[in-house]
């Protein structure tokens, strides 16, 4: 009677390397094949946080005033001098006009002044004259009294009339350095030296440079946007509208801190534009942020307390493109995916200790 304990079959040669081949060599194989792939890559690093950026102006009057007319249309391009913006310049007008004769007043009293100052040196000289001449009467008159020839009061008569020329000579020397003092000291001058004189001309001037900027005009060329409407208020230093550059575009792109290892000024650029998702640029690394993205913010994160999390920092890569005859248009602010090639690096170099490059 056969045994009817079931019999256990013993396992053959191939079956138990089998088994091993599953459950240790081919794990091994994979991690190590995966390794290997992960430690040779990293010669490219790439980010899409990155968007284009064009030269943008936000131009504000120089003065204030309800705007009159708009020259040109919204998206319009310019060329650098174009009008813009007419701003009403009934006040500017009335200023010039208050300030030319404001400056016609200070001239007319400078050349008050200079005749006054003339006058008075006139007057001098015949005063002078006239205390020389009393000044030897007195004297004759003194040798007549000591013989007796003439009353006492005769001499007291010559003596007051010598005293009043001579104090008038000294009195009109004093109005003299009074007017030659408001002169500035020098009456000879031109009358547009004085001044008096140049102060008043400088508020004329500023008057016309009011004036002059009551039209608005583009700083530079590009594409003008955010256009007031006419009757709008423009206030003087507040942005009325802005100018959006055309010619040179870059990209910004926001890199995490633990990409950066071997970015380097000068390395080539791939970057693709969103919109145009067949198109390739091609550019370099232009400069680096000295600072991460979130020092520039408004209010920067504070980590000296306990409870904080460690947050990968972004900074800020500037790409300089290569355009090409053929390249779309570009805007700014449009968004992108940025590739460098920081040449022949991989992680291997960074797991064993190599330098990064100069």
């Amino acid at each position: 009677m056969p045994d009817s304990a079931a019999t256990v079959e013993t396992p053959t040669t191939a079956a138990i390397w089998r088994r091993r081949l599953l459950v240790w060599i081919l794990p091994l194989v994979v991690v190590g094949v995966a390794v290997w792939v992960y430690g040779s890559a990293g010669r490219f690093v790439d980010t899409d946080n990155a968007y284009l950026q064009q030269d943008r102006i936000d131009v504000a009057p120089q003065v204030g005033g309800d705007v009159m007319k708009v020259f040109v249309a919204e998206n319009a391009r310019l060329a650098a001098g174009d009008p813009v913006l007419q701003i009403d310049a009934t006040l500017a007008k009335i200023a010039v006009t208050a300030a030319e004769a404001r400056l016609g007043s200070a001239q007319a009293e400078v050349e008050s002044m200079k005749a006054s100052y003339r006058e008075k040196v006139g007057q001098a000289a015949v005063a002078r004259r006239a205390a020389e001449l009393s000044t030897r009467e007195l004297e004759r008159q003194k040798q007549l009294a000591e013989r007796r020839l003439i009353p006492a009061s005769q001499l007291d008569a010559v003596q007051r009339s010598t005293d009043i020329a001579v104090g008038s000579v000294g009195v009109l020397q004093l109005q003299i350095n009074q007017t030659s003092a408001k002169l500035g000291g020098n009456a000879g001058l031109p009358a547009d030296r004085y001044p008096a004189v140049r102060a008043a001309a400088a508020d004329l001037e500023r008057a016309r440079v009011d004036l002059a900027h009551t039209l608005v005009r583009a700083p530079q060329s590009g594409i003008v946007s955010h256009l007031p409407k006419v009757g709008n208020r423009a206030e003087a230093g507040r942005p009325a509208f802005a100018i959006v550059s055309d010619s040179t575009v870059w990209v910004e792109a926001n890199f995490k801190e633990t990409d950066l290892e071997w970015v380097r000024p000068g390395q080539p650029v791939e970057v693709e534009v969103d919109t145009y998702s067949q198109h390739r640029w091609q550019g370099k690394v232009e400069s680096i942020s000295q600072a991460t993205g979130a020092e520039f913010s408004v209010l920067p994160a504070q980590n000296a307390s306990g409870n904080w999390v460690k947050v990968v920092q972004r900074i800020p890569v500037r790409v300089a493109l290569q355009p090409g005859k053929d390249d779309p248009p570009l805007r700014d602010g449009m968004s992108a995916n940025v590739r460098i090639d920081t040449g022949a690096h991989t992680r291997f170099d960074r797991w064993f200790g190599r330098a990064a490059a100069p």
